[in-house]
């Protein structure tokens, strides 16, 4: 690791990375300077406590007993602070709840990259980066709104213990690999390699270590393991090694939120299909020991999610799997067409946010043919909402004013997105939870020809 990182410094032209990501970092330091104070003022006052993770290797347990060594941190986290780029340490919050019993995990989402135009040329083109790297920006549980608005009565779980995990590594929480990268239209450092720290499974093995060690799991009640857009696919598969930190008398629920795993074959093959693990490293990271997960390094893109959540769902029948999405999630759709677009070698990032019809569709169809299939489980249910909105458990991705949609949501069937979470969290039988979904076109982005 050592000579990896002293010949990358020899790659790097820091002076010339500085000013190629100028407008990024503009952009970030504005950012920070604000949410820092939000930080200091609000954060602590609302009872979150910051629980700092050290950047050195360490070895934890994993869930099939073996040891592993991680080495947390985010995507730039390990550069020098002369770049410019936020290099502050991975951490992530806690706040301790009236009803201990009862516990939230909570992945954030941030988007993703895999490859040069996505980890690097997005952050200096298009309208903004396609992934977040900085452990500060959108990462706070105090901004994100939605069910971590704990002022809110109707939250379902404003009086659980919260677990909220960050997201600044572009591999949707399961990376533990450092990838060199080069800009395919040469803005970042010339077109000379970059590396970018894939270690989102570090981090969650990290925050892992840290709740078998201070939490009460014995006596826990209730657990809901949740995430929104890339923190929606860490939840998923990440899923098992959190459900065997508890009790079988503990119920435990998944809830999805905007991650139906539509996705490329091209994508697949170079993330979960490649021999030596992709640019994320996931043979080293996924559970394979798993129904579902082990068909790691062999997935079809068409059958990829359903089949895994289908034998997750199988494999965990006791606990319940929830999810949520528009019928036509503007952000998903956008990532479908980067991929369909990066596939077919087209590497400028403002190409990717023009999203033709057929891209729509194919999103649209393949995310209904998904909840469809999953939801012939006794234990799996979804909601479908209208319109295209990104991500309903938190605010970040609402049009001005963002406040309350997790709350207002009621566009499948009359049911309020609130009421059917807490459904799946109570586990009612006099209140059975339902799949349900928006009338007619669901408020389609483009008129049917």
């Amino acid at each position: 690791m050592k000579a990896a990182n002293n010949n990358i410094g020899g790659l790097l032209h820091l002076g010339g990375l500085v000013m190629n990501l100028i407008r990024f970092l503009g952009f970030i330091k504005f950012l920070l300077n604000l949410l820092c104070v939000l930080l200091a003022f609000n954060v602590a006052a609302s009872g979150w406590q910051k629980i700092d993770v050290s950047s050195t290797t360490m070895t934890v347990e994993d869930d099939n007993g073996q040891d592993r060594s991680i080495k947390p941190g985010c995507a730039f986290s390990y550069l020098p602070d002369e770049v410019g780029v936020p290099n502050q340490p991975f951490h992530f919050y806690f706040r301790e709840g009236v009803k201990k019993d009862k516990t939230l995990i909570y992945f954030n989402g941030g988007g993703a990259c895999w490859n040069g135009a996505t980890c690097l040329t997005s952050l200096v083109a298009g309208e903004r980066p396609v992934y977040n790297p900085t452990i500060e920006a959108e990462n706070m549980p105090e901004i994100v709104g939605g069910i971590m608005d704990l002022a809110r009565e109707d939250n379902p779980t404003r009086e659980w213990n919260i677990i909220f995990i960050p997201y600044c590594t572009g591999d949707v929480h399961i990376g533990s690999r450092d990838m060199l990268y080069s800009d395919p239209l040469g803005f970042v450092n010339s077109g000379n390699p970059v590396m970018v720290q894939h270690r989102g499974f570090d981090n969650f093995m990290a925050v892992r270590e840290w709740m078998k060690q201070n939490l009460d799991r014995k006596n826990t009640e209730k657990v809901l393991i949740a995430g929104s857009s890339a923190g929606a696919y860490g939840a998923v598969l990440n899923f098992s090694r959190l459900q065997s930190l508890y009790p079988n008398r503990t119920i435990v629920a998944l809830l999805v939120d905007a991650a139906a795993g539509v996705f490329t074959q091209p994508f697949v093959n170079r993330v979960f299909n490649s021999v030596d693990g992709g640019p994320w490293g996931v043979r080293d990271t996924l559970a394979t020991w798993i129904p579902g997960i082990d068909r790691v390094g062999s997935y079809d893109a068409n059958t990829f999610y359903q089949q895994l959540v289908s034998d997750l769902s199988g494999h965990f029948r006791r606990d319940r799997f929830a999810f949520y999405s528009t019928a036509w999630d503007s952000i998903q759709a956008f990532f479908l067409n980067t991929m369909l677009k990066t596939d077919a070698g087209i590497n400028d990032p403002d190409e990717w946010g023009n999203i033709p019809p057929e891209s729509w569709l194919q999103w649209h169809v393949r995310m209904r043919d998904t909840f469809d299939g999953v939801a012939a489980s006794r234990n799996v249910n979804y909601y479908i909402g209208a319109g295209v909105f990104h991500a309903a458990l938190i605010d970040l991705f609402k049009p001005v004013p963002p406040d309350g949609y997790f709350y207002l949501e009621n566009s499948a069937g009359g049911v309020r997105l609130t009421d059917w979470v807490r459904r799946l969290v109570t586990d009612d039988r006099n209140n059975e939870l339902r799949d349900l979904m928006c009338l007619e076109d669901c408020q389609a982005p483009f008129a049917a020809e």
